[in-house]
């Protein structure tokens, strides 16, 4: 969405509502244990927040916040959902070519941000605003201290516009908490983007010096670059059901325990291509629900849901070459001929229909901090046949970088996915 068009729909907004009377304060305050919470309309809120899309579902799963990346929703639906909303203000980021050594650009940018909140800020679905997200991923210390600078000229300037809600900004993780401590004082709270390290985020956030509260911004499986790699470099991507446990006790270590956090928004809630088309997304591309989503019911609500998503393993699934053996794990001559099998089960007893495909691997790309790539789609006529948990797959002629995919899906749409990554490589001469 454009920023004229954000602009007009926030003219819209507080038009309507200026009428309608004040929308609810949101406030940080202390807690008797030394703690802090968000305060709406003067009562406790604890953010259970996910994403942009399936919202019928993020509600039913408990869930009451999303948030956004620097572009608008409709509100009045937000808020006719009960769900508010962590209002992302588009800050340039010095990787994509944003220069804040030019005062025209960061005026403007101050501009653009400060027209959005004063036009926004009647709104009721609002709860705070973030200012950028992962701006700082990549930028030299030069660049980031005139970023700090910036952030922290904006956030003086919110409070002036808006002191109703809270400012905070978005960081990729904690290793430049202690420049924003210093340079960024009028921020109310820090965001905080992480995957694995959630398993030490409260160690980090106190070996840094942070006091003030905290929201786990983005918390999902282990990350791309975090997890073991195959021979020839590229990552080997959790299972759903693996990636399901993770979010729990993910959760259960960095949020639900800790009394300065204020709550945090699951990601992906929705599904997008990350370095796989699976590896990020709790729902698969055709909308299937994996157990990602459950366990945050369960994290949100304390209860499971009455249907539970499949489960695989342990492990992925088991490679057998028929045909082109090379002697190395997973490592395969062209137009080989494997059988593969997985082991699929489901909590609830119900029969599984599963489904295989083979792409090519696309998770060598470059992007940083959840940039756009392109998508790998399944090569037509690699799986031969499908039977059951097995499958046999004939891969490719051209030597190149391959995963082999399965899904296992239930009767009410619910998924499980698994995938090993492979290379076909020609025998030498």
């Amino acid at each position: 969405m454009s920023f004229s068009r954000l602009l007009a729909l926030g003219c819209a907004f507080a038009a309507s509502l200026l009428c309608a009377g004040q929308p609810p304060a949101v406030r940080i305050a202390p807690t008797p244990n030394g703690g802090y919470q968000l305060l709406r309309d003067g009562k406790p809120y604890f953010i259970k927040g996910g994403g942009r899309r399936y919202l019928d579902q993020l509600v039913a799963a408990g869930g009451n916040s999303i948030r956004t990346y620097g572009a608008g929703d409709d509100l009045d639906s937000l808020h006719k959902l009960g769900v508010t909303v962590q209002f992302g203000l588009p800050i340039g980021k010095p990787r994509h070519g944003f220069n804040y050594s030019d005062p025209a650009r960061v005026a403007s940018q101050r501009e653009q941000v400060l027209s959005l909140v004063a036009r926004l800020k009647h709104h009721p679905a609002i709860l705070l605003w973030a200012l950028g997200n992962e701006s700082e991923l990549a930028a030299a210390e030069p660049d980031r201290l005139k970023l700090w600078a910036a952030l922290e000229d904006l956030a003086k300037a919110i409070r002036q516009i808006d002191p109703h809600h809270p400012v905070i900004t978005v960081l990729a993780g904690t290793s430049r908490l202690a420049e924003v401590k210093q340079h960024c004082p009028s921020l109310d709270a820090i965001g905080i983007n992480t995957y694995a390290g959630m398993l030490k985020l409260p160690e980090a956030l106190a070996a840094a010096g942070w006091e003030k509260p905290y929201i786990v911004t983005e918390f999902g499986p282990r990350g791309h670059w975090e997890v073991a790699k195959t021979p020839w470099g590229l990552p080997i991507e959790d299972s759903s059901t693996e990636k399901a446990d993770f979010y729990l006790k993910a959760y259960e270590h960095a949020v639900k325990s800790q009394p300065r956090c204020l709550g945090s928004y699951v990601f992906l809630w929705g599904q997008k291509q990350e370095k796989t088309h699976t590896w990020y997304g709790m729902f698969l591309p055709d909308g299937s629900p994996t157990g990602a989503v459950d366990s945050m019911t369960y994290a949100w609500t304390g209860k499971w849901p009455a249907n539970r998503a499949p489960r695989t393993g342990p492990g992925k699934f088991a490679i057998t070459p028929l045909s082109g053996a090379t002697g190395d794990e997973n490592v395969f001559q062209p137009g080989a001929k494997l059988r593969c099998k997985v082991s699929a089960s489901d909590p609830d007893g119900d029969p599984l229909k599963i489904a295989w495909d083979l792409r090519i691997d696309v998770s060598d790309n470059p992007s940083q901090g959840g940039d756009r790539e392109p998508d790998s789609s399944p090569i037509g006529g690699a799986v031969l046949s499908a039977t059951g948990e097995e499958a046999v797959i004939q891969l490719p002629q051209q030597p190149g970088n391959y995963r082999i995919f399965v899904y296992a899906h239930d009767p009410a749409g619910k998924a499980a996915t698994a995938n090993v990554p492979i290379q076909v490589r020609a025998p030498s001469s």
